[in-house]
């Protein structure tokens, strides 16, 4: 937990017989990161690489239709039920048993599947082609009934022999003469007509010349922007091409409810074969690719890797229930420090989601002390303070609740973040209630009464919050400088701690007592006070001559670091202070006339909600950065690189146990 997990440097060996089931046990079990046999040098003489197999591209290609396909079904039905309600409230599916398969087995499978994918992928190609159909035909009607102001008839679909016809748009602008913008332009073998509808579309206009004419007749329109209209095939009068425009509408609306039928009758009944299918596949995909990181002999496959320590005796089951009891390996430790060394943390459940945060800074390298542990409480403890209102920290946690619910209920990130933010909502609501706030001064401005267990409230004893504050910064700060002080002296660096840390830790209490001594909040002796002094400025002197001239801004920079946390009273006051601003105007609101409770009622919510969003946000970031800057900047290095296991990772299957 203080530290990642350990790793070891792993090569194993099993006989090739056992390689298949020894791979997909490895797969499921997710505890080993393999790497190419190629990176070990030394071995490239012993042994073969083992050459990807050929089943590996009919596959990825079996892959890819089935993922398209189930990615049609399911916005088949998030288009059903509606974006927003698909996001909060996914669709829960059981998983699909299945038993261990081969490649091959996988391939067939998606065989037998392959009518079903292939109905799929056509419906939704038809799809497509109605919705652009439907939209031409849009604009088709939109052609024909800016036409119609012009002519009852509809120009020939084919040019003459000397006659070239021209229908269309000439957008915006001024309405302009188009027969007498031709006679302008000395084109005397055209004729046209135009209807102006500036104040709608633009000016509708018909343009008939000889084709001798033609060019100059195109120059001139497309000066001008001159879109044609699209009347594809029809042919008539307007009223007759409207009424086969519709027609053709609903034909093919029919056509695509038909089709969505169909298809949500597949997606009700197929689509967690097909899900699990297109699982499988991508597994299988993957121990191809992971069997051409062996190496082999005549017998054997070498495989290499990293593990953690604590899944040896795991490797070494699945050794004796996969691999015939052939299996034979070494670990060697990682080294400290050692970049290539892969990082894994190593933390309780109820820590494992703050990891992301820790991640999103820096993920720790490999034997650095793991600040996650020390993030997640002083996040959580100075997010409540900042909120400090115990209404605002219930509507979290019933937001985080629904997205825990909803689109966090899959592990990953966003699930991490979803506890994340209902453990800060909960300490907003034990120190909203502590520090008197709910929804502001709702409780004493319209109930007359106190929030009960209000201990300190923000806006009437502001120095109380103040000072622990404080008093809370410089003890965090100090524990990021034992850290730092302790990997030194672990690595045996122990001027370098001295120099990097020892001389804060004197410089610290001399400080304070000319602190408390000056601003009169103490007393001290005369000689402890000058001794004190003597003390700071020999370890300021030291700072500098340490860090050269810069250690000034560094002495500058630990007090900028300590005031910082002063933003936790900032946050609490602001909180309370918007809050009660809000509760204030919407009482003068509703003092005005007694119709008006709606509005002010209407303008409390609207303020509250935009309040907890600001307050919230900034809570957060504030908190966050309490952490990214003052405190990792005191021992944090970060630079780890994350522990990539080969891993099965099931959503859509569950994997059978063999009773055999």
């Amino acid at each position: 937990m203080i530290y990642p997990a350990e790793m070891h440097k792993v090569m194993i060996g099993i006989h090739h017989r056992y390689a298949g089931t020894f791979l997909q046990a490895i797969h499921e079990a997710g505890i080993i990161e393999l790497t190419p046999i190629s990176e070990g040098e030394h071995l490239l003489h012993l042994v073969t690489p083992v050459e990807r197999e050929e089943i590996r591209q009919a596959i990825a290609a079996a892959q890819s239709r089935t993922e398209r396909a189930v990615e049609v079904l399911t916005d088949q039905n998030n288009g059903e039920r509606g974006r927003i309600a698909a996001f909060f409230l996914p669709e829960k599916r059981d998983p699909v048993n299945v038993s261990e398969k081969t490649p091959q087995e996988c391939l067939d499978a998606a065989a037998q599947s392959n009518p079903l994918i292939e109905d799929v992928l056509l419906k939704r190609t038809r799809l497509s082609a109605i919705n652009e159909q439907l939209l031409r035909l849009g604009e088709e009607e939109q052609h024909l009934l800016l036409y119609a102001t012009l002519s009852d008839t509809l120009p020939p679909p084919e040019e003459k022999q000397f006659l070239t016809i021209r229908a269309g748009l000439i957008p915006g602008g001024e309405c302009e003469d188009v027969a007498l913008l031709l006679w302008e332009e000395g084109i005397e073998n055209a004729v046209a007509a135009s209807v102006c509808r500036f104040q709608e579309e633009g000016m509708v206009a018909l343009v008939v010349s000889h084709r001798t004419a033609a060019d100059r007749v195109d120059s001139l329109l497309r000066s001008r922007a001159f879109a044609d209209f699209q009347f594809g095939w029809r042919t008539g009068n307007v009223a007759g091409a409207l009424r086969s425009v519709g027609q053709e509408r609903e034909a093919l609306k029919r056509e695509r409810e038909e089709i969505n039928e169909s298809l949500d009758t597949i997606r009700k009944q197929k689509y967690q074969q097909l899900f699990g299918l297109a699982e499988e596949l991508r597994l299988a995909r993957e121990q191809i690719d992971a069997s051409a990181r062996a190496g082999r002999t005549r017998d054997l496959r070498l495989y290499t890797g990293w593990i953690r320590r604590r899944d040896i005796p795991t490797l070494e089951k699945i050794g004796e229930d996969s691999a015939g009891g052939t299996l034979i390996y070494r670990s060697i430790p990682g080294t400290d420090g050692d970049a290539d060394v892969p990082v894994s943390y190593a933390h309780p459940f109820w820590l494992r989601p703050f990891e992301t945060l820790t991640s999103t800074f820096a993920r720790p390298r490999y034997r650095e002390v793991d600040p996650t542990i020390f993030l997640a409480p002083v996040l959580v403890i100075t997010f409540g303070i900042m909120l400090g209102d115990a209404g605002y920290g219930l509507c979290l946690a019933i937001l985080s609740l629904m997205l825990l619910a909803g689109p966090a209920r899959a592990p990953g990130s966003t699930r991490d973040l979803g506890w994340v933010l209902l453990a800060c909502s909960l300490s907003g609501i034990v120190f909203g209630i502590l520090q008197g706030g709910f929804f502001g001064d709702l409780f004493p401005a319209y109930l007359g009464m106190a929030v009960p267990f209000a201990r300190v409230d923000p806006l009437t004893n502001p120095l109380a919050i103040l000072t622990a504050a404080l008093i809370f910064g410089i003890a965090h700060l100090n524990v990021g400088l034992g850290i730092a002080g302790y990997m030194n002296l672990k690595d045996g660096k122990t001027g370098e701690m001295i120099k990097k840390q020892g001389l804060w830790f004197a410089i610290q209490p001399c400080a304070a007592i000319l602190l408390f001594s000056f601003f009169g909040w103490a007393e001290f002796s005369q000689a402890l006070i000058l001794a004190s002094g003597f003390g700071a400025a020999a370890c300021a002197i030291m700072i500098i001559i340490t860090e050269g001239p810069l250690g000034f801004f560094s002495i500058t920079g630990f007090l900028g670091d300590w005031l910082s946390y002063t933003r936790i009273l900032a946050l609490a006051l602001a909180t309370a202070g918007i809050a009660m601003t809000v509760n204030i105007l919407a009482g003068m609101i509703w003092s005005i006339h007694p119709v008006l409770v709606v509005v002010a009622i209407i303008f409390a919510i609207a303020g509250h909600a935009a309040n907890l969003v600001l307050q919230a946000l900034g809570g957060f970031i504030h908190a966050l950065r309490l952490q990214y800057v003052e405190f990792f900047g005191t021992f944090y290095q970060g630079g780890g690189r994350a522990f990539s296991p080969f891993a099965a990772d099931r959503v859509a299957t569950r994997l059978l146990e063999d009773d055999t």
